[in-house]
């Protein structure tokens, strides 16, 4: 009988780094890809839970623009995240890379929100409520972290604002 080899040619010793590079390549790829989707379901976590809590608080400011009675008040909870930079109420993003230059209100701009997170993640609404912060001449402006936020429906210039402080 012959000799068992699991190589018909008996050169299969010269291929088995071939095999292993092919392996270690194969699994790192696999490695990568899995590290990257990590990473992007972090983010995308992070960006829902920010979305949700301004979700909350957006929700009762259309509702208070809506229905309420000047010098309506309404105090709620927000958990922003660390992942979150800074969130803006009665603006639009003019730059993103750094804060807004400018915190004064404008007008055709006071119905919209942006926020931006720590990995340049930002996203822009429109709402039906106009935003100001509590002196009304400038945008609310909130960073990471606790709140309990104080929302007051108030009449300025013929204008409705609903203003956002943190007493």
């Amino acid at each position: 009988m012959g000799e068992y080899c699991i190589f018909a040619d008996n050169h299969g010793v010269l291929g088995l780094p071939t095999y292993l590079l092919v392996t270690l390549v194969v699994a790192a790829a696999i490695l990568a890809v899995f590290s990257f989707s990590l990473v992007t379901l972090w983010n995308d976590t992070q960006l829902y839970q920010v979305s949700r809590e301004l979700d909350k608080l957006v929700t009762e400011a259309e509702a208070m623009f809506e229905y309420a009675d000047e010098g309506t008040i309404v105090t709620m909870n927000l958990e922003l995240p660390s992942s979150l930079h800074y969130v803006v109420f009665g603006g639009l993003p003019t730059s993103i890379v750094s804060e807004p230059a400018s915190l004064s209100l404008n007008e055709t701009t006071s119905n919209n929100y942006y926020f931006v997170m720590d990995n340049g993640q930002f996203q822009t609404f429109h709402t039906h409520a106009r935003f100001a912060d509590k002196t009304i001449s400038q945008v609310a402006l909130l960073y990471q972290g606790s709140y309990d936020v104080r929302l007051e429906l108030v009449k300025y210039g013929g204008k409705t604002y609903v203003t956002i402080s943190s007493p």
